[in-house]
């Protein structure tokens, strides 16, 4: 047994020997024998092929090739009809909504004072459901909140200031003083002649102008303030009642003496309320912010490549559907782009396109993120044909065309790929940049392109056109 192992190792490393060895030597030779033959046949069948003419140059036109109809047949070549463009795939904005800056309303109070009054929201009371609900119940009264849907001239706020009430005094007492100058003027006029000295007269006239100049002033500080013209009536009114009941004042004028109404200047929704009764507020601070939330405002991405796309659509076609992430089943809102920035983000190397969506419904928040989908228009100047038909060569895009005078002949042609859809690609009718061939003929609906071997007619065209060249510098 131990004379055994030894031989048997031996034998092994002979056998492994051979086969790592001189197997190779014999194999390799004869490998590449086989391969130099088939490359051989290979060159045979192609010089067999072009000596019987299966496929020619055309010499009255250039990059053309004229097919004979069996090897057509052969090698199983399509073609297909050059067709009308197709409306490109929408295009996809994410963003998110605002308010419109435009309809935001800021209400201030045109006097510095304390508030007694906040305006009253009939708010619907929950009464039940079904059956025992009761729609016609009165409404209960409380005064307005943040979310309040508000008028145009609803009541916001009551302020007692003590400066109009101080403005409406100097009023009366302008009134009342020019009241006892005119009666003490027409009295020196109505007086016998040289009673009365000559400069007395002239200070009473004086007098009476002075009057009339101070009634102005404080009516017209009263206008600007925007007393109505009834109340001005009042308080004009007021010095002569005060004289009849002997200096009292007017109890129902005394109420309003002070009050200052802040009114909506809108209609809308509050969306801030910074007030309550017992503050004091002075002319800076905001009361109310007001706004029209049946529109927003849409911020929505797009990226640098899309852009001249957007900017391509006319003023008045530039729609868009609207569609909210949060609840992708609803239906899509309509509204409308109207302005793309010039500034591109460096991060996503994207631009805003600013525009609004109707929100008459109320579903829409400030805040939400949202899909803009744009319909881009079908464009007026490309065709579309299968991808298959495209070849590309030295970073060009070439179809072969089928004559429609003679089957038989497929012209190369350079085009220029736009837009790919599915298995179609939309094709530009005419370049849109600067081409490296000048002679571009472009495709129009109605040509027959080949679908299947456009590959084998480019390498076929490239041989024959290299071959003529090497025939045309022999000669």
């Amino acid at each position: 047994m131990r004379f055994v192992k030894p031989v048997f190792k031996s034998i092994m490393t002979i056998v492994i020997f051979a086969l790592v060895v001189l197997v190779p030597i014999k194999i390799v030779p004869m490998v590449h024998q086989w391969l130099e033959e088939r490359e051989a046949g290979h060159k045979k069948h192609a010089a067999e092929v072009h000596d019987e003419k299966m496929h020619e140059l055309a010499s009255d036109q250039p990059n053309t090739l004229v097919v004979a109809p069996d090897v057509f047949k052969s090698m199983r070549m399509t073609v297909a009809e050059v067709q009308p463009p197709v409306s490109p795939e929408p295009l996809k904005l994410d963003g998110s909504l605002f308010l419109l800056s435009n309809s935001m309303v800021h209400q201030h109070s045109r006097f510095a004072g304390d508030v007694v009054e906040i305006g009253e929201f009939e708010d619907p009371v929950a009464v039940g459901s079904g059956s025992d609900s009761v729609p016609d119940k009165p409404r209960e009264k409380r005064p307005l909140q943040f979310g309040d849907f508000v008028h145009k001239g609803q009541l916001l706020a009551v302020i007692w200031s003590k400066e109009i009430g101080e403005k409406k005094s100097e009023l009366v007492d302008a009134v009342s003083k020019y009241e006892f100058d005119r009666k003490a003027l027409k009295a020196m006029e109505s007086a016998r002649e040289g009673t009365v000295a000559g400069m007395k007269l002239i200070e009473a006239n004086r007098n009476v102008e002075a009057d009339l100049v101070a009634i102005d002033k404080a009516e017209r500080t009263l206008k600007s303030w925007q007393v109505s013209i009834p109340e001005l009536e009042a308080i004009r009114n007021e010095a002569q009642k005060i004289r009849e009941r002997a200096g009292r004042p007017d109890d129902s004028l005394t109420r309003n003496w002070a009050r200052v109404e802040v009114r909506s200047f809108v209609e809308g929704t509050i969306v801030e309320k910074n007030v309550n009764v017992g503050d004091y507020v002075n002319t800076d601070l905001v009361l109310f912010k007001i706004a029209d939330l049946s529109r927003m405002n849409v911020l929505a991405h797009a990226y640098e490549e899309d852009l001249s796309v957007l900017e391509g659509i006319p003023q008045g076609a530039r729609d868009w559907k609207i569609f909210v992430k949060a609840d992708p089943r609803e239906e899509p809102l309509r509204g409308s782009f109207d302005r793309i920035g010039d500034i591109i983000d460096p991060t996503q190397h994207t631009a805003l396109v600013m525009g609004w969506v109707d929100n008459s419904r109320g579903r829409l928040r400030v805040g939400q993120f949202i899909t803009a989908r744009v319909e881009l228009p079908v464009p007026a100047d490309e065709v579309t044909i299968p991808v298959s038909a495209l070849v590309d060569q030295d970073g060009n895009s070439f179809v072969f065309v089928r004559s429609p005078a003679n089957p038989q002949r497929f012209t190369r042609r350079q085009v220029f790929p736009v837009r790919r859809r599915d298995d179609l690609v939309s094709l530009a009718r005419r370049p849109r940049w600067r081409s490296s061939d000048a002679a571009v003929e472009p495709l129009a609906v109605g040509d027959w392109v080949v679908t299947t071997g456009g590959l084998q007619l480019a390498a076929e065209l490239t041989y024959l056109e290299s071959q003529a060249k090497t025939e045309l510098t022999s000669k």
